[in-house]
């Protein structure tokens, strides 16, 4: 008999715990073709046949049975040693956040930090979404809901947008405070792509193109662009109080209120580090909701 590898073994019990082979890389967050070749190697090394293969999926062999005790004794060792690691709430919780909401949230943590001193927070800035099936997150922020997997959910806050300026500007430029600001202000925008399709649309139904100062892939640069004096943006409300450079100098734009939503593989959340990660963003954003309303 060849060396036999964990990695098959775990592969083999999620393929008998699911029944198929997309249905168990789906769990693992490997490819269908990956989870085959484990299963081959597997009844290579043991110079068995594991599994008879059908319209109906994978089915155990006798051989198959004999193993499968053992494969599971061996799971709920590693469980248990995985367990004993997560209790002492310590290792790294990986965070994907949206770039905005990365300085906003970036600035409150530190209390995190004291509560849970060996937790380590990695935080991955984009925006575009993370596949938490396949493990490249353990927590998203999201404006969208996904459309399937294994995942829960949990809505953060509501936002609101308005148009902000420094107050340099609207002082050298009292016309940002009318609606004349759309044809007569600088503006700063998101370069093509960067922003939501419902915030380009605004962009192009409400500003002439004549009147874009600077378009950006950042929008923290938006951000220090607007505290500069550069022009008008469009902003969240509830991050643009973080900065009091910035006026308000318009009503709510409806048609720019978000949804924003904490989303987390379900099996990720048994781990302990991360369900505390988890409720602490709950928490905050709940003691944070009010500042989000104009």
């Amino acid at each position: 008999m060849n060396n036999v590898s964990w990695n098959d073994l775990r592969v083999f019990a999620a393929v008998v715990q699911k029944g198929t082979l997309s249905a168990a890389g789906r769990h693992l967050g490997l490819s269908q073709p990956t989870i085959g070749r484990h299963i081959d190697n597997l009844e290579k090394a043991l110079n068995k046949k594991l599994f008879d293969r059908g319209s109906r999926g994978y089915q155990l062999t006798e051989q198959g049975l004999e193993l499968l005790p053992h494969i599971e004794a061996m799971e709920r060792a590693s469980n248990a040693i995985e367990e004993q690691d997560q209790d002492k709430l310590a290792g790294i919780v990986r965070l994907s956040l949206p770039e905005i909401t990365s300085r906003y949230l970036g600035k409150r943590l530190l209390p995190l930090q004291k509560l849970y001193p060996d937790i380590k927070l990695e935080i991955a800035t984009s925006n575009q979404f993370v596949n938490l099936s396949r493990r490249e997150a353990d927590i998203a922020l999201r404006t969208e809901l996904p459309a399937q997997g294994d995942l829960r959910t949990k809505l953060a806050f509501k936002t609101q947008a308005a148009i902000f300026a420094s107050h340099q500007y609207v002082n050298q430029n009292p016309t940002a405070l009318t609606e004349e600001r759309y044809q007569n202000c600088d503006w700063v925008v998101p370069i093509d792509g960067c922003s939501s399709k419902q915030a380009t649309e605004w962009y192009q139904e409400q500003i002439s193109p004549s009147r874009i100062s600077y378009r950006c892939a950042s929008f923290h640069v938006m951000m220090d662009l607007a505290l500069a004096g550069a022009g008008l943006i469009l902003w969240t409300s509830g991050y643009a109080r973080d900065h009091v450079g910035l006026v308000r100098v318009s009503e709510e734009i409806t048609s720019q209120q978000r949804d924003y939503w904490l989303v987390a593989h379900s099996e990720v959340l048994e781990n302990p580090r991360v369900r505390v990660i988890w409720d602490w963003l709950n928490t905050l954003f709940e003691n944070e909701r009010d500042k989000f309303i104009l």
